[in-house]
């Protein structure tokens, strides 16, 4: 998942019936321009970030489409009671003057959103209009990145190198998904604002998905370092047991099989599936059972000639 820097832009004067009309399509009544509040931000663009990443223009298009509807939060946190603006329009626009370190035209996702003027919102439209919020960041999730200098997804080239003559960097393409835009206070990259961020289904998405790199929230990161502690405190206790139950199934096979190499039954055991094995222990165990009831490990013994009620000798 990815996330970019953008920026809020100056909110023009009043809104048409056209914009209402936009703003409208995502409201359960209908709202009268002076109850609501527009801005315009830019999302992101097409410029090689300090990840050494950047987005194909053909996937700021795509991003267009996938960011309408979509809400503005703070900080990344996915609370409901976080949510403070909505994404109505979106577009691209081109600055033909500037040019990305990649050599393009720089080309900028844009966005219209909008919030209920209310007693609550006062504050952050206050911020916004002074140019505290001013800094935000997109998140979203991509399908496929490509090396710059070679065209691959996989390759040994060193990103940020210079490869004739150009810093070689990640090609973003194919996005699957947007989430939010967050008003954020320090761009988390040395102020770039450019975060990668889960895609949908979280922690268990990024651990079951092929490997990626990602840049994790503090938060984010603590939630890995406690999951990875209980995974490796259970494997343990996993392997603990697997191998009380093969060396169960070894030692009852023995009883039960006697002419059977240990060697075979080794290799059997451990092409097992746990439950496979469980099932295999027991059944050994009841078999050796009736075959050979276990004796006592410290079972007293008889001298030749002693009687039953003899010494007890360990």
């Amino acid at each position: 998942m990815n996330t970019k820097e953008g920026l809020v832009r100056k909110a023009p004067e009043g809104l048409g019936p056209e914009e209402m009309e936009e703003i409208n399509r995502y409201t359960r009544r209908t709202y009268q321009p002076e109850e609501v509040y527009a801005f315009s931000l830019v999302l992101c663009d097409n410029e090689v970030d300090r990840d050494n990443e950047r987005f194909a223009v053909e996937s700021l298009e795509a991003l267009k489409e996938l960011f309408l509807g979509k809400t503005c939060i703070f900080d990344h946190e996915r609370k409901s009671a976080n949510q403070t603006a909505r994404i109505y329009r979106t577009g691209l626009e081109r600055v033909p003057e500037k040019t990305t370190q990649a050599g393009e035209e720089l080309v900028r996702l844009t966005a219209r959103a909008y919030l209920p003027r209310t007693s609550g919102s006062q504050e952050v439209i206050e911020l916004i209009e002074s140019g505290i919020l001013k800094e935000v960041s997109v998140s979203c999730s991509v399908k496929r990145k490509v090396c710059s200098a070679c065209g691959r997804e996989s390759c040994q080239h060193e990103k940020g190198k210079l490869y004739g003559g150009k810093p070689a960097h990640w090609v973003l393409l194919e996005p699957t998904d947007a989430y939010e835009c967050s008003f954020v206070a320090v761009p988390a990259q040395r102020g770039a604002g450019v975060v990668k961020r889960f895609g949908a289904g979280g922690l268990d998405k990024l651990l079951e998905g092929p490997p990626q790199e990602v840049l994790l929230t503090k938060s984010q990161t603590r939630e890995i370092g406690k999951r990875f502690r209980e995974l490796r405190q259970q494997a343990l206790w996993g392997q603990a047991y697997r191998r009380e139950l093969e060396a169960g199934a070894l030692r009852y096979s023995a009883i039960v099989q006697p002419a059977m190499p240990r060697a075979v039954m080794e290799s059997a055991v451990k092409g097992l599936a746990l439950e496979e094995l469980r099932e295999m222990e027991k059944t050994y165990r009841q078999m050796a059972q009736k075959a050979l009831p276990l004796a006592p490990q410290l079972a007293p013994r008889r001298q030749e000639g002693e009687p039953e009620n003899g010494q007890f000798i360990i």
